[in-house]
C-alpha cells in the first residue's frame, strides 16, 4: 500500500474583508481537519495566511498576494486542501490556488468551506484551478484523496495537475459521526505558548433555518457530541491554559438536557478561565441560568429583531410575538442575574420597514434608560447579502414582496469594501436605507459600559483583549 499523500490545509485568507473577516488563531474548522487526517495516520501541515500575513488593507492586497506566493512556493504537498470558508475568502482562494498549482503542478486540489457548498458552480468552471469541489462536511472526503488508493482515485483521474485537466468535479462530503470531537491542539501549528484564545466545536449542525444564514446550505441537522467527549476536550484545551476557550457551535447547546449536563460538568471540572458561547435567547431557562452564574461565561445571542413581524420574516421563530416575549423575559432575567451578555441584531433586513425598525431599536433604548446596572449590552449590524442563504435562493420572492433591491449580488468577486458592498441592500419599499437604525443602537454602547457592574465590566474587557 502507498503512503498517503502529502496533505497542506490552506487558509488563504481575505483580501478585501478588513476587521469583517475577523482573527482567529485556531480555526475550528481547520483544527479538525487536520487532526482527523493526523489521526488516521495522514501527514498533514496548515499555512493559515491570516495568522501569517493579517488581513490586508486594500494597498496592501499586491504585497500580501506576492508574500503568499512565496509562502506557498516553500511547501511540498501531493494535496492541496483549500479553506474557502465564507464569500470573504472567494478572491484569495482563486489567486492562492493558481500560485499553489505553480508550485506544485501534480498536486490534486480540493476545496470546502461555505461559499463552494453554496455556490460550487463558482469553482467548477472550465478551466478552474481546482480538481474537487466538496460540498458539505469534508473529513471523510478528503481522506479517501489522501489515500492514493481506488477511494481517492474515484474523485478524479490521474495525479492531478493542469495537463489534460477534467473540470472539477463537484461531490457532496458525507456528515462524520458526531461520537469524537477532533482537537490536536498540541500538533496544530498555530497553538504556542499560552493562547490568547481557544475556539472548539461540540456539536454540528443547526436546527434553525434563519434566513440571511448560510448554515442552510450545508443542510445537516444538528448533532450535539457526547457531553463526556465534549467535556474531555475541554480538559484538553484547558490544560494549554488559555486565556479565554470559545465554543464555536452555530447554535451552543440546543438541546436543554445536553445544555445543562454540559453545563454542570464545566462547574464540577472548576473551569476558572473565560467562556464564550453563542445560544438562542428563547431556548433559556432559570436552570441554565443557576449553572452559568457558577462559571465565567460571556453569553452572545443572535436575537436580531424585537419585531414580531421581522421574527416572521426572518424565520426566527414560527411565532414572532412568542419568540419575542421569551427574549424580553430571557434578557431581563440575565440582567437581574448580572450575567454578561452580549446581544446582537440585524438591521436593514429584506422586509424592514421603519416601523419594525424603531420597534426594536426602540426596545433597547428603552430598555437601557430603565436598567440601573446593565449586564446585557446590544450590538447591530446592517444585513449582510450571502450565498446559501434563503434570500439569496429565493431572491425574487424577496424582490417581488417587499421590493428589496441587493445592489452587489456578487460582491464578493469584487475588490474593494466588501462590508459596504454585501450591506448595500434597500431592504423593502417603504424604507430605502435602514443603517441609521444601526448608528442609533452603536449611539448607546457608551452608556451601556458606564451601567456594567464590576464584575461584568472586568469579565468583558477580559474578552475583549483577548478575542
Amino acid at each position: 500500500m502507498r503512503t498517503p499523500r502529502r496533505v497542506l490545509l490552506l487558509n488563504p485568507g481575505s483580501l478585501y474583508g478588513g476587521e469583517w473577516a475577523g482573527r482567529y488563531p485556531v480555526k475550528p474548522a481547520l483544527l479538525g481537519l487536520f487532526s482527523y487526517l493526523a489521526a488516521n495516520g495522514v501527514p498533514v501541515e496548515v499555512l493559515d495566511l491570516q495568522m501569517e500575513l493579517g488581513n490586508p488593507e486594500p494597498h496592501q492586497v499586491d504585497a500580501y498576494l506576492a508574500r503568499g506566493r512565496e509562502l506557498l512556493a516553500r511547501r511540498t504537498f501531493d494535496l492541496l486542501a483549500v479553506s474557502c470558508w465564507s464569500s470573504l475568502e472567494y478572491l484569495a482562494a482563486l489567486r492562492l490556488t493558481e500560485y499553489a498549482r505553480e508550485a506544485e503542478p501534480r498536486a490534486r486540489i480540493v476545496v470546502g468551506g461555505y461559499h463552494p457548498t453554496a455556490a460550487p458552480e463558482e469553482f467548477a468552471r472550465p478551466g478552474s484551478p481546482f480538481d474537487v469541489v466538496v460540498r458539505g462536511e469534508g473529513e471523510q472526503a478528503l481522506l479517501e484523496l489522501a489515500a492514493d488508493g481506488r477511494a481517492g482515485r474515484r474523485y478524479g483521474a490521474g495525479d492531478g495537475g493542469s495537463a489534460g485537466r477534467r473540470r472539477p468535479l463537484v461531490v457532496d462530503g458525507r456528515p462524520l459521526p458526531a461520537d469524537r470531537i477532533y482537537a490536536d491542539f498540541a500538533g496544530y501549528p498555530y497553538v504556542k505558548g499560552r493562547p490568547a484564545t481557544l475556539g472548539v466545536y461540540l456539536s454540528r449542525g443547526c436546527p434553525f433555518h434563519c434566513a440571511f444564514c448560510m448554515e442552510g446550505a450545508k443542510g445537516s441537522a444538528w448533532r450535539p457530541y457526547p457531553v463526556d467527549e465534549a467535556l474531555r476536550v475541554v480538559k484538553s484545551a484547558l490544560g494549554l491554559r488559555p486565556h479565554v476557550l470559545t465554543f464555536q457551535d452555530a447554535c451552543f447547546g440546543y438541546r436543554a438536557s445536553w445544555r445543562r449536563e454540559f453545563l454542570s460538568g464545566l462547574v464540577d471540572l472548576g473551569v476558572d478561565v473565560p467562556l464564550w458561547a453563542e445560544a438562542r435567547a428563547d431556548r433559556l431557562a432559570a436552570d441554565d441560568m443557576d449553572l452559568m452564574q457558577r462559571l465565567e461565561l460571556y453569553l452572545q445571542l443572535g436575537v436580531e429583531t424585537m419585531s414580531s413581524t421581522m421574527a416572521g420574516i426572518m424565520r426566527k421563530a414560527p411565532d414572532g410575538e412568542r419568540y419575542v416575549t421569551a427574549v424580553d423575559a430571557a434578557l431581563r432575567e440575565l440582567n437581574r442575574r448580572r450575567l454578561l451578555t452580549k446581544v446582537f441584531l440585524i438591521l436593514n433586513h429584506p422586509g424592514e420597514t421603519a416601523e419594525t425598525a424603531e420597534q426594536t431599536v426602540g426596545y433597547f433604548e428603552r430598555f437601557v434608560a430603565e436598567q440601573p446596572e446593565l449586564s446585557v449590552i446590544v450590538n447591530a449590524q446592517p444585513f449582510a447579502y450571502f450565498p446559501g442563504s434563503d434570500i439569496a435562493q429565493r431572491l425574487e420572492h424577496y424582490e417581488r414582496r417587499y421590493g428589496t433591491r441587493v445592489a452587489h449580488a456578487d460582491w464578493w468577486t469584487k475588490a474593494g469594501d466588501q462590508h459596504e458592498l454585501a450591506t448595500e441592500v434597500r431592504p423593502s419599499r417603504e424604507l430605502a436605507d435602514g443603517r441609521g437604525y444601526v448608528e442609533r443602537i452603536h449611539a448607546l454602547s457608551g452608556d451601556m459600559v458606564a451601567k456594567m457592574p464590576a464584575s461584568a465590566k472586568l469579565l468583558f474587557f477580559r474578552h475583549l483583549t483577548k478575542l
